[in-house]
This record gives structure tokens, C-alpha cells and sequence, in this order.
């Protein structure tokens, strides 16, 4: 299977069974090495307001990055 089908079957999912993917693959990541979770707990407690984008500028670019 491709990404590309991966992708298409995604998107049929509803809601929460997308939530529970992108869980999973949250959890994929970090178990690939210390250095992922290390770099999202360095960025969780960042409270630079101007390094953290707004729930719609963040789906934006997720729309876009996602359609390439």
C-alpha cells in the first residue's frame, strides 16, 4: 500500500478514529529515539507566545503540508 492510499483511507476515517491514529503514530515517534521527546518536552515549556501558532494557522499549515 502506498502512502498516497494511506493517506485516502485516513481520510474516509471519522473523527475519533483519526484521533487514534495520529496517537499511535505520536507514539511510534517517540519510541524511535530519546531525541523526538526531548525536543517536544523542550517545546512544551516554551511560553514565547511568538514561537506557537493558533489552532487555525496550524491546521492551515497542516492542510497545506498534506496536500503535496
Amino acid at each position: 500500500m502506498s502512502v498516497q492510499e494511506i493517506k485516502e483511507q485516513l481520510i474516509a476515517l471519522p473523527g475519533n478514529a483519526r484521533d487514534e491514529v495520529m496517537a499511535f503514530l505520536f507514539h511510534l515517534r517517540q519510541e524511535d529515539g530519546t531525541e523526538y521527546s526531548s525536543d517536544v518536552a523542550r517545546r512544551m515549556k516554551d511560553t514565547d507566545d511568538s514561537n506557537w501558532l493558533s489552532p487555525d494557522e496550524f491546521e492551515q499549515r497542516l492542510d497545506a503540508k498534506a496536500s503535496r
